[in-house]
């Protein structure tokens, strides 16, 4: 069966410069032979994390986190989890990722907390900024995404300044490193499919009685 890569816009626009930059990476993994999918995260809106972890951490799961039918976290989990490699997008905002994008980096503790549910999956990064703040974006993507099992593609880190642009499609150089993103997201997703990784137990159990950790 083939690869699946999946592409989650974080911007409020669905035809902006966040998603013109996220298509160029999704043509080129689909040109190197990957179905893809676009998720706009506008159109599945979901609420902050309830925190849960703090009153009890043993809660904060996937089967826990999903609040009801009008939660749209969990299509958003669904699609991540089937998905074969990630490419997740943001506008930069005030030198940050989205609202959106913190907001569902938060809601992915669930799907971390009881086991790395995403251990070893590719992933590709895109930050566009209207001047400066796209490398702390990234940066604020990076550390959680690693942290929650996902493994970065060589030159997957792709951000864009759109000041002065009409399109993207003005800066070769930012066609370039998306199509090399791309593709190399595809080739890192083929060789690690079915890999297994090592992984440590599940946070919350490091707190608890040694006995409990113990599996007693």
């Amino acid at each position: 069966m083939g690869l699946h890569v999946l592409g989650v816009n974080a911007s409020a626009r669905t035809d902006g410069f966040t998603a013109e930059l996220l298509d160029e990476v999704l043509e080129a993994a689909r040109r190197k032979g990957a179905t893809t999918e676009r998720l706009d995260l506008v159109r599945h809106p979901f609420p902050l994390c309830a925190g849960n972890y703090s009153v009890d951490p043993a809660s904060c799961g996937p089967e826990t986190c999903v609040q009801g039918p009008w939660d749209g976290f969990g299509k958003v989990a669904e699609r991540i989890l089937s998905a074969d490699a990630v490419v997740f997008a943001t506008p930069v905002y005030w030198f940050s990722v989205s609202s959106r994008m913190k907001a569902l980096l938060e809601r992915m503790t669930s799907m971390e907390n009881q086991g790395l549910l995403n251990l070893g999956k590719p992933m590709a990064l895109l930050a566009v900024a209207e001047e400066e703040g796209a490398s702390q974006a990234l940066a604020q993507m990076l550390l959680p995404l690693s942290y929650m099992g996902f493994v970065l593609a060589p030159l997957g880190l792709v951000y864009a300044h759109r000041k002065h642009l009409t399109a993207l499609k003005e800066s070769p150089e930012v066609l370039e490193d998306a199509r090399i993103a791309g593709e190399n997201l595809v080739l890192m997703a083929e060789r690690l499919r079915g890999t297994s990784f090592q992984e440590p137990l599940p946070s919350y159990l490091y707190r608890a009685p040694a006995s409990r950790a113990a599996g007693d």
